[in-house]
């Protein structure tokens, strides 16, 4: 069933967030969106709205599964509308859609729901270091193993031609793997997801997150480090069998895992109890674990019949080299790493936000995460290097000229052509068979003069190159790829003026 509510949601914290991409390519009024990958749970939104979403399984009082669903959004990611009166109140409205899928990938069904929220000021509408928390709990079917999320911006619409013929909205989408939650499927002793949460209090009635009598607020990265250096979960453990008249002594064991396996931190616990379920809180010091994957590993023992129950789950450290790099060196790296639309949104990040990303990019770019390091980020921070040293001038990095750019984006060219003083049939006017037509990359090459003898180098690449992300890369030559670099002024700042590619490079 698909079900759709409306509610006013209240903003419960400030919170950092993060977005990715939609990568726009191809010829006019044709936007083409990558692909989308499943990964484990927390996810982030790729498209228009950059979101994070997590979420933790819960047994409901029927004995079903409910589970809980959390959305970060920082506000710089929606509009936000109203009076002009600095003083006044803004508003901005998403709606967020669900869609529960098999291991077969057959629809299994759906939920929806719209939230509104209102911010004071467009500076704070405007920040990418305020944001949104948004919950939704569900019951959902025990078959599900993928979970799509759709965030919509009901204030926005897209630009471009063809959206407004068909008004589409500006959007996010992101796909989860779901685990199923480690009580399906048991029975006797059993134990709910772990949820990690920015913090935990006293449980208030007008709270989205109360639970239990706590106010739960959750944590969508699942990470620590920068931003908060203690770590809070929230887990429920439930038993089959009845309490009686007495009380029952739980031993409560949770232990800290590190990316290699190895127990770092072991907190005993004990607990009675008169009820057959019950939830827990568990606080953590994280300040001094490195940036890295972790786990919790929470084991539930019962003193009296010996019975156990263990729910486990990841969470992630991030410290980065923030406090080493500037700003503009962080900047200038997502520059060339990233396209365009995809760098508008990271450079409106905050500087936590953006430490966080890069994070998540790399360990999703990572060749081989069983090792230590990663080589793909070693050869890109090579490539910069070279293009530094080699490609440097007036002041300028020389990762972020023109020849930088495709230099690391592509690697090494199979062919380089360079023409300080171009005469006969070595002038510019002879690279490109179609100069004289009305095409756009002829015309950016083409010069007024009679004898055209500005330097120039075409860099030729006999196939598509050496990307370093070719999944991420749109071509549509067949026959290899070529760059024509044009030394304009005769003062040695080579740009690119015409490519092989209908893409703009």
């Amino acid at each position: 069933m698909f079900h759709q509510s409306t509610r006013k949601q209240r903003r419960v914290r400030i919170l950092r967030v993060l977005q990715p991409i939609l990568a726009a390519v191809g010829a006019a009024f044709m936007t083409a969106v990558p692909a989308l990958a499943a990964h484990d749970f927390p996810i982030a939104g790729l498209g228009d709205i950059w979101f994070q979403a997590d979420h933790a399984g819960f047994m409901d009082a029927d004995g079903a599964l409910a589970e809980e669903f959390y959305f970060r959004i920082a506000n710089n990611q929606v509009r936000f509308e109203g009076d002009e009166d600095p003083s006044a109140p803004r508003e901005a409205r998403v709606f967020v859609k669900l869609e529960f899928q098999d291991a077969d990938e057959e629809k299994l069904g759906g939920a929806g729901q719209e939230f509104r929220f209102e911010v004071v000021g467009e500076d704070v509408a405007g920040s990418p270091d305020h944001s949104q928390l948004l919950l939704m709990r569900e019951q959902v079917d025990p078959r599900t193993r993928l979970v799509r999320v759709e965030v919509e911006d009901l204030n926005s619409r897209k630009r471009g031609i063809l959206y407004m013929v068909t008004g589409k909205r500006k959007n996010g989408v992101a796909e989860g793997n779901l685990v199923p939650a480690p009580f399906l499927d048991e029975s006797g002793l059993r134990a709910s997801d772990i949820q990690f949460a920015w913090e935990v209090g006293p449980g208030t009635p007008d709270s989205d997150f109360e639970k239990n009598g706590l106010n739960i607020v959750p944590n969508p990265s699942r990470t620590y480090g920068v931003l908060q250096s203690t770590a809070s979960v929230y887990y429920e453990i439930y038993d089959d069998d009845e309490v009686g008249e007495g009380q029952k002594v739980f031993e409560l064991r949770q232990t800290v895992i590190s990316p290699d396996g190895e127990d770092l931190l072991t907190v005993l616990d004990t607990v009675a109890v008169r009820t057959n379920r019950f939830g827990r809180v568990f606080r953590f010091d994280v300040s001094q674990l490195p940036a890295g994957d972790y786990n919790l590993r929470v084991t539930a023992l019962d003193l009296v019949s010996r019975r156990d129950v263990v729910t486990r789950r990841a969470f992630g450290m991030v410290w980065g080299d923030a406090w080493e790099r500037t700003e503009a060196e962080v900047v200038n790296e997502a520059r060339v790493l990233f396209q365009e639309e995809e760098f508008e949104r990271f450079r409106a990040m905050s500087s936590g936000d953006r430490e966080v990303y890069l994070q998540q990019f790399w360990a999703s770019h990572d060749p081989s995460p069983e090792t230590r390091g990663n080589e793909l980020r070693t050869e890109f921070q090579r490539r910069v290097d070279y293009a530094n040293r080699h490609f440097s001038a007036f002041g300028q990095k020389g990762m972020l000229t023109d020849q930088g750019r495709i230099y690391i984006r592509f690697g090494e060219p199979d062919e380089i052509e360079r023409q300080m003083v171009p005469t006969g049939d070595h002038q510019l006017d002879q690279l490109v068979p179609d100069l004289e037509e009305e095409n756009l990359s002829g015309r950016n090459l083409a010069s007024n003069d009679e004898f055209d003898v500005r330097p120039y180098e075409v860099w030729t690449y006999t196939s598509t190159g050496y990307p370093l992300f070719p999944d991420r890369e749109y071509t549509t030559s067949r026959t290899g790829l070529r760059f024509v670099f044009i030394d304009e002024t005769g003062t040695g700042r080579w740009v690119l003026r015409y490519s092989s590619d209908f893409i703009n490079y």
